[in-house]
């Protein structure tokens, strides 16, 4: 049994691209579908949440999309729904606003195609003209790439009162896209500034500056000049807003850095993390802004009078910084330490909060792929969010096993009837189907401890056979490494759509070419070789290097593909590349032992 040990390693490979692909099966519902967008007017806002699985509507069962429109979609009056094993009543009479998708039960990021998807219009607020709407594109598609959306479309679509942008997406939640797309991203960052009073009268002190102010009705007056609560003016350089007062005190929001300060947002460990804390989670990450932004870090820092906090002994300016983004706050008061006042501060903290790890992690990731991408020359505003059906529809799979099925018996009885061996045949389409599962279980996400449990197995075996049979093979030994080593750190890499079937369509065809190769020169080959050990080596080895030099040309060609292509093309790359890689280190090496021994 130990002589087939490169078989063995096909079959590991092969048992765990199973459970990679299908492990999530055992946790999933087998009926039900999953909400993706709740509307501000639907009467389950704030009670279900995008990502819970309904699987009865009234007490009927929801297998699939097709159940949920049928019983759901133009419901009216009370309406039930079971999500997830719990019943809520809502009264459906101005529809219940929910989208669906189809739960999806691997653990594979099927395209729109296959799975479908969400579809957003997004409106510019504002006459825009063409050039900013591509402006407003291209951020958004650096907005995606960076949050690590795969296969987001966006278009821009003209329409009778000016321009649209159309978002498709597979498999990610509507909320998720409008936070992070709808979203203009402008970035303040504003410290208090506070002007005590006496007799109605005082003084803001800038740097060297000083503004006289006086209390006026309805407001004040700065320097002579009257301003009432939120309006804006401008001293030593530094826009000022006017937020309110008291008997004592006048208050004030200085703008200290803006979105075109930012020239880096730190995502490594050493400037970004998440901390455990009593109440929750608190992220932070670090920022690079520009000199001009940290000498007004400097001017409106200078003098400012500090105190010490009794918690921490630690000695904090009175003054805090506040971070808005769009106008909104995101989070508690920044404290500064009193040994930063009048600094030239360029690397400014972000910090934040949320009560779970997840959505902390997401509120992190939002808010750097925001800072990072800049902000839009406009706001947006979400006109509409509905469901795309999946173009190829639910029977797709069952479709692609059919033909799969019978592509492989013609290439079985081709190959028998060249070589009138079964045992040469029916192992080679072996060999293919196990390349097509263990290319689709890298491709797979949240699989690593799966991955790791293939790669321990793949050791011991390569192990075994090298110390009882005394029997190395460079390739099969890189494939038992190698293979497992790429299903686990590069999870959910790429999304399972047309192209990517069409990469694995061009790794089998590379597949079967290869093994015929191995299989003529190991049945015929050169007259002069004897069917001795030494003999079937030596053509296995001419065999190889045919094998290696295809593979290394096809994926040459390929490379600049994954760097340079986008979509369809990119899915494609990558998908032919792994296919190969598996080919040539794990599955040809395996085959060619098979035929090694026939032949013997």
């Amino acid at each position: 049994m130990l002589k087939y040990w490169r078989v063995w390693m096909v079959v590991v490979c092969l048992v765990g691209a199973m459970f990679a692909v299908g492990g999530r099966a055992f946790f999933v519902p087998r009926n039900g579908v999953e909400i993706t967008f709740i509307s501000d007017s639907s009467p389950a806002k704030g009670v279900l949440q995008p990502g819970d699985v309904i699987t009865h509507v009234n007490g009927l069962k929801v297998a699939g999309i097709s159940d949920w429109d049928r019983e759901a979609v133009n419901a009216s009056g009370q309406v039930t729904l079971t999500v997830d094993g719990a019943d809520h009543a809502f009264n459906a009479g101005g529809g219940l606003g929910i989208n669906v998708i189809t739960l999806e039960r691997t653990n594979l990021e099927l395209g729109l195609d296959i799975r479908g998807g969400t579809r957003m219009l997004l409106e510019p607020q504002g006459n825009v003209t063409r050039e900013e709407v591509q402006q407003i594109v291209d951020i958004l598609e650096t907005r995606a790439n960076v949050f690590g959306l795969r296969e987001v479309k966006l278009q821009p679509v003209e329409s009778s009162g000016g321009y649209l942008i159309r978002v498709e997406t597979a498999g990610v939640q509507s909320d998720t896209l409008n936070s992070l797309l709808s979203q203009q991203g402008k970035f303040e960052a504003k410290l208090s500034r506070t002007a005590q009073l006496k007799d109605g009268k005082g003084t803001l002190q800038i740097g060297q500056g000083s503004h006289a102010i006086e209390a006026s009705e309805g407001g004040v007056s700065i320097d002579g000049t009257p301003y009432k609560a939120g309006d804006s003016l401008e001293l030593e350089g530094v826009t000022f807003d006017y937020v309110n007062r008291t008997e004592s005190a006048a208050a004030f929001f200085a703008t200290v850095y803006t979105g075109d300060d930012i020239e880096l947002v730190y995502t490594d460990p050493q400037n970004s993390g998440i901390q455990k804390t009593a109440s929750g989670y608190n992220f932070f990450f670090a920022i690079l802004v520009s000199e001009e932004g940290a000498e007004r870090f400097a001017l409106l820092t200078r003098g400012l009078p500090s105190q010490i906090d009794l918690g921490s002994g630690e000695r904090y300016l009175q003054e805090e910084l506040y971070l808005f983004l769009d106008g909104k706050l995101t989070g508690p008061p920044l404290r500064i330490s009193a040994d930063l006042a009048g600094t030239f501060l360029q690397n400014p903290q972000i910090q934040g909060g949320r009560e779970e790890l997840q959505e902390t992690t997401q509120e992190k990731l939002r808010l750097q792929t925001i800072l990072r991408s800049g902000s839009l020359p406009t706001s947006l505003s979400a006109v509409s969010v509905s469901v795309i059906s999946p173009t190829l529809g639910a029977g797709f799979f069952t479709s692609a096993a059919y033909a799969a099925a019978i592509a492989m018996a013609v290439v079985f009885f081709i190959v028998y009837a060249r070589y009138r061996k079964i045992r040469i045949a029916l192992p080679m389409i072996f060999i293919v189907a196990a390349e097509i599962a263990i290319t689709i279980g890298i491709a797979a996400s949240s699989d690593a401890a799966v991955w790791g449990v293939v790669l321990v197995a793949n050791l011991v075996i390569a192990s075994l056979a090298w110390w009882k049979l005394h029997e190395t093979d460079m390739a099969a030994m890189a494939g038992a490494i190698a293979i497992p080593f790429m299903g686990a750190i590069f999870p959910g890499s790429w999304v399972i759509d047309l192209s990517a079937i069409g990469g694995i369509v061009a790794a089998i065809g590379t597949g079967i070419d290869d093994q015929i190769v191995i299989a003529d020169e190991a049945l015929h080959g050169r007259k002069e070789d004897t069917v001795s050990k030494k003999g079937v080596l030596y053509k296995i080895k001419s065999a190889f290097f045919i094998v290696f030099g295809s593979a290394a040309t096809l994926i040459a060609a390929m490379i600049p593909l994954v760097s340079l292509g986008t979509g369809l093309v990119r899915g494609f790359a990558i998908t032919t590349i792994v296919g190969v890689l598996v080919g040539v280190l794990i599955t040809r090496p395996a085959y060619a032992k098979i035929v090694e021994n026939v032949v013997k």
